[in-house]
């Protein structure tokens, strides 16, 4: 055989195998996937920075143990084992080719798995790009479920999709709900927020139309956007007069804000006296949740007395017992005492003194200050659930010396539960006189 024929012979046979290969490799990861036997198919792909897992039970997405976000279960049996990066690793089930589940891992490959079709190592992109449309495509939990191994993709962009599944009516509401979370979480490391993730995001808030859980959903991504960015359209939000449902849930995200500017405009908003009654309550409660401070309590106690419904003073009640302190309390005990105000609010204040942080001889202190049979029974349920011995001493003088028979009767029904031997003394005695 002569030099050129061998040649010939070697580009025919590489020509042959290049034809046998190019088909499959030029198939997408959609079409080898369907392409597959029936049951579990696995594929791979390299995992961002900062993720790893131990190839069976968890996934880690954050820096450390304490602060980073878990998937799976992680518990003191796991503790020991080394959390190993990537890659991803995912494997559907299906059955007559429709997805069941899918699930995800990070870390070393299981040897124990069998009977999975394996295809091997696939780009990011193609990954992530592969399981948003399987979630914006099938019903369940199947397709819940591949939105979180999408977000795991490196380098993938996934932003525009996750605002196509997010604003897909048709789709069932926790798989829009998952992708308007993970819209929030797909900015990670922008400087800035832009507008093709906020936009969607207020759109879904402001439709009417739309799932009224997944409007909330909308509200609460907006709260938790990078750098703020979505305190700004909160704001905007909770001032619109079209719907109070609208402007009273964005209220409730910026409450759970600590920015700045969340809360210096509760602060303002709380003055206003063009708010609806179930806005401006909202407002108030929030002045006394997590970020509160010393100047909101006093702000609370100062606009009392402007306010107009008892709701919105309920509220005020109910933000100064989440603040506590002595200030706090001390101005709760004296509206229980304040004769000029409605009786349902006084037995109101008394319970949120209480609740506040009041001593318990400042509660006993009340008794003795009132004649209306109501404001003793509540007085008397704050000494039973208060269980001290001076408590339990003064509904002991209340049995043996009050004199309105149903406030009486009160005390002892509520003695008659307790264990103390000297309740059980005390009501045996009044028995056998």
């Amino acid at each position: 055989m002569n030099r050129l024929s061998r040649v010939t012979q070697l580009t025919v046979a590489a020509t042959l195998v290049a034809a046998a290969v190019t088909p499959a490799a030029a198939q997408s990861l959609a079409d080898r996937v369907a392409s597959a036997p029936d049951g579990r198919v696995q594929f791979n792909f390299p995992s961002r920075a900062g993720i790893c897992g131990n190839g069976r039970t968890y996934i880690q997405t954050g820096p450390n143990s304490y602060s980073g976000s878990f998937y799976g279960n992680y518990n003191d049996g796991v503790r020991t084992e080394n959390c190993v990066a990537g890659p991803v690793r995912v494997v559907i089930d299906r059955a007559d080719k429709v997805p069941l589940s899918v699930q995800a891992y990070v870390g070393p490959t299981d040897s124990t798995l069998r009977g999975v079709t394996d295809l091997g190592h696939v780009r990011g992109q193609e990954a992530a790009d592969y399981l948003l449309s399987m979630a914006g495509k099938i019903d369940g939990r199947a397709g819940r479920d591949a939105i979180m191994p999408a977000m795991l993709a490196d380098s993938a962009n996934t932003a525009s999709t996750l605002v196509t599944i997010a604003r897909n009516t048709t789709l069932p509401r926790e798989t829009r709900r998952s992708a308007l979370n993970y819209m929030g979480r797909s900015t990670d490391g922008m400087q800035t927020i832009p507008s093709s993730v906020t936009d969607p995001i207020l759109q879904i808030a402001r439709d009417e139309n739309d799932n009224q859980t997944v409007r909330q959903g909308a509200l609460s991504v907006l709260g938790r956007l990078d750098h703020g960015s979505g305190i700004p359209p909160l704001i905007e939000l909770s001032k619109q007069t079209q719907s109070n449902w609208l402007a009273k849930e964005s209220m409730s995200t910026l409450a759970r804000s600590g920015d700045p500017r969340a809360r210096q405009y509760l602060r303002t908003a709380v003055r206003r006296t063009d708010l609806p009654d179930e806005v401006l309550t909202v407002a108030l409660r929030a002045l006394g949740q997590d970020y509160a401070t010393a100047q909101d309590a006093a702000l609370l106690r100062e606009l009392y007395p402007s306010l107009k419904s008892d709701r919105s003073r309920e509220a005020v009640f109910q933000a100064l017992t989440d603040i506590g302190g002595s200030e706090n309390t001390k101005w709760l005990v004296n509206m229980a005492q304040d004769g000029n105000e409605p009786l349902q609010m006084r037995r109101r204040a008394i319970d949120a003194a209480s609740r506040a942080g009041a001593s318990i001889g400042d509660m006993i202190k009340l008794y003795d200050t009132t004649t209306d049979p109501s404001m003793k029974q509540t007085l008397i349920g704050i000494y039973v659930r208060n269980g001290e011995r001076s408590a339990v001493d003064k509904l002991l003088a209340i049995v043996k010396g009050e004199e309105n028979l149903s406030v009486r009767r009160s005390a002892i029904s509520q003695l008659s539960r307790s264990e103390d031997p000297r309740v059980k003394a005390a009501l045996s005695e009044l028995i056998t006189r």
